[in-house]
Order: C-alpha cells, then sequence, then structure tokens
C-alpha cells in the first residue's frame, strides 16, 4: 500500500473533507459512495479499503468517529445483503493482509464500539448480525475476533 499514490492522496483527503462535515451533508456523500461500492468489481473494492486502511490513521480520531457514525447509520438504511457485502469486503482484505491487525488502534476500536452502543437497538441488530456474519464467512475468523472488543461480542447475546 504506496501512501503516496494519487488514489491514496485523494482517500485521504475525502476522509478530511468528510470528517470536517456536519451530518446532514456528510450522511448522503457517504450513502452515495457506499452504493457506488457496491457496484464496483472486486480489483476496484479491494483498492479502496487498502487505501481506507492506510489514510484512516491520518484523520484525528474524534473527526474518524464522526465518519464512522455516518457510515453507520448509512448503512442501516441498506439491505441486510448489501450490508454483509460491504463488511466482508473489508473482512476478506484484513483476512488477505493480517499485518492490519497490528494497525488498528486499540482505544479508536472501542470508541468506534461506542458508537455502536449508541445507536438504536435494531440498528444495532441489523449491523451486528451482517458483520459477525461476515465475519464468519471469511477464511480465518479467529484472526478478525483478536480485535472485537469484547462489549461487542457480548452485544451480540443480549
Amino acid at each position: 500500500m504506496d501512501n503516496d499514490n494519487p488514489a491514496s492522496s485523494f482517500v485521504e483527503n475525502i476522509l478530511i473533507i468528510l470528517s470536517n462535515l456536519p451530518p446532514g451533508l456528510r450522511s448522503p456523500i457517504i450513502r452515495g459512495r457506499l452504493n457506488e461500492f457496491l457496484s464496483f468489481d472486486t480489483a476496484e473494492k479491494k483498492e479502496i479499503i487498502q487505501n481506507v486502511f492506510a489514510n484512516y490513521g491520518k484523520i484525528e480520531n474524534q473527526a474518524l468517529l464522526n465518519i464512522f457514525d455516518s457510515w453507520l447509520n448509512s448503512l442501516t438504511e441498506m439491505e441486510s445483503g448489501e450490508i454483509s457485502s460491504i463488511f466482508y469486503s473489508y473482512m476478506i482484505e484484513i483476512s488477505l493482509n493480517p499485518s492490519l491487525i497490528n494497525t488498528f488502534k486499540h482505544d479508536l476500536v472501542i470508541s468506534m464500539t461506542g458508537v455502536l452502543t449508541r445507536f438504536p437497538t435494531y440498528k444495532q441488530i441489523k449491523l451486528l448480525d451482517c458483520f459477525f456474519e461476515s465475519i464468519l464467512n471469511t477464511p480465518n475468523p479467529k484472526l478478525i475476533l483478536r480485535v472485537v472488543p469484547p462489549t461487542l461480542l457480548e452485544m451480540m447475546y443480549e
């Protein structure tokens, strides 16, 4: 993952711009990008995901949480199969590049779980069902489950 390539810089710029927008403007843009993502082929999805992973660390945590909140909210408006497909694309990329797990900021992952816990129960259930379905369909679910916070696992049993 070359951080100096134009696509990587583009993704970084988009993340920064999105993080600075108010939710009312950010959410429709993210919804559009999610729908567009579904139409991409595997190679295009892979490149986008690699660039997201290469650049998310360059964004301040609170700004990233704002994007994550809008991303999750936008996902809840989609069909479960579409949500699972998006999650699965990310999970496969992690499975193929296990070193990505080592780049995850533990405090950020915990904070992202906190974003989810503030959602209404029906949104939590929809997202968690799709999330865990995607993990379990990967070649090595244990790899990904290593970074899933225990509180998220507990939410599945509530």
